[in-house]
């Protein structure tokens, strides 16, 4: 890991920190907390539900709603990243601003390759940032639970656990892909923007990409667009490997497993020779 990127991940972890003095490390981080009396959260992508259940605990239940039903939600909170659905961003703006958790909030944000006026929403494919959007959902459940003292405390240390193992997850990656040959990741639709741009990569649009000039040996694509890619792979002599953006699921229910996975997928196909053990060796 850079030591631009451990500082930004340690001064987020930090902040949360000042109710967990005397907390003996190991074992459960709630042990010596109360549980505060659960609150409602309601979100709209995997990412948002994942990181409310891993934070909330036994305090939170936690459910996702359709976009049609983000307006009508009488949960005490809802969170959501914005730019997935513009259905969902309509709908939350309708709803009172100290109810939602907008969870880009506090991450610095990509334009899209397409369209620089328009934020890349795929935050999370960078573990530093899913570090800072559990902060930023950490905070707001503190403060909408009324038990404040202990909320503080039971979100607090379970938000730090999260992003510990965000933190390593992403020292992982940094071990696995920065030796990687092959810098350019060709994708069919400019979802590893974050992605690339913690790990050293340049992400190309298919439409732009030059195959004489810049042979890969693999193109990255959604399911939406899978002939077409697979097509042009064979044409060039690359594989087609396909690329979950992890808003409606993740393997094994674990947003942190996904990551992993897509940098095994990517260290396989960008030739990156110091491989590290398979992401089912999970870091945390």
């Amino acid at each position: 890991m850079s030591r631009r990127r451990l500082a930004a991940a340690g001064l987020s972890v930090l902040a949360l920190a000042g109710c967990t003095r005397g907390v003996v490390e190991g074992g459960d981080p709630t042990a010596s907390a109360g549980i505060p009396p659960a609150i409602t959260v309601a979100t709209a992508d995997f990412p948002s539900f994942w990181l409310a259940e891993q934070i909330g605990g036994d305090a939170a239940e936690v459910e996702t709603v359709d976009p049609a039903e983000v307006a009508d939600t009488d949960a005490d909170l809802f969170a959501y990243v914005p730019g997935i659905d513009p259905e969902v961003d309509a709908a939350a703006a309708t709803l009172p601003a100290e109810r939602v958790v907008d969870l880009s909030d506090d991450v610095s944000r990509i334009g899209s390759p397409r369209d620089v006026e328009v934020k890349d929403p795929y935050i999370w494919f960078d573990p530093v940032n899913l570090s800072t959007m559990a902060q930023t959902l950490g905070t707001a459940m503190s403060k909408a639970n009324p038990a404040a003292f202990e909320a503080y405390q039971f979100y607090g240390l379970r938000t730090i656990s999260v992003q510990s193992e965000a933190l390593q997850v992403d020292q992982r990656l940094q071990e696995q892909l920065n030796p990687c040959r092959v810098a350019t990741l060709v994708v069919e639709a400019p979802v590893l923007t974050y992605f690339a741009r913690a790990y050293a990569f340049d992400q190309v649009p298919l439409i732009s990409w030059e195959p004489a000039n810049d042979p890969v040996p693999a193109l990255y694509y959604t399911i939406d667009a899978e002939a077409a890619v697979r097509e042009a792979a064979g044409a060039n002599g690359a594989q087609a490997i396909g690329v979950d953006t992890l808003t409606e699921s993740a393997p094994e229910d674990d947003l942190l497993q996904g990551l992993l996975d897509l940098g095994d997928e990517v260290a396989r196909h960008q030739n990156c020779p110091l491989v590290t053990p398979s992401s089912s060796d999970r870091p945390g």
